[in-house]
């Protein structure tokens, strides 16, 4: 996990972001577009914050945003192109290895492999489910 946040904290860092901003901006390149209202519950923070995430965002030419025709109160939020591709220029080489290491592997230990990271993620969703279901007192 310690090689995780620090991979987000050079590539925060090579974008010009803070990690909290990094993260928003992650949360868009991968969902698609957001109301800043979504955004804010994925990201569990306030509007008054995603608001100030998405102005710095937006000053870096990496978030568009966009009001509804029919609701000008709803603003959706989408990265830009750009930042996209910034994104996924960085992950990519990662990726490309990860993918080339495991189908390298025999068919069942590629198996193996996946039936772990199921079962890792199964239980994560029930540890994160336990711990929101906790009384935060």
């Amino acid at each position: 996990m310690a090689l995780v946040r620090e991979s987000e904290r050079e590539m925060a860092l090579i974008l010009g972001l803070n990690l909290t901003d990094y993260r928003a901006l992650c949360a868009l390149a991968e969902s698609g577009p957001l109301t800043s209202g979504r955004l804010a519950e994925e990201l569990g923070y306030t509007a008054a914050t995603t608001t100030a995430i998405t102005n710095r965002l937006e000053l870096h030419g990496y978030v568009t945003r966009e009001r509804s025709e029919s609701d000008r109160r709803l603003v959706t939020l989408s990265a830009s192109p750009e930042a996209s591709q910034r994104i996924l220029n960085l992950t990519f080489p990662l990726v490309s290895v990860l993918s080339e290491q495991l189908q390298a592997l025999p068919s069942d230990q590629i198996t193996t492999v996946i039936d772990f990271l199921d079962v890792t993620q199964d239980l994560m969703r029930t540890h994160l489910q336990t711990l929101s279901s906790k009384d935060n007192t």
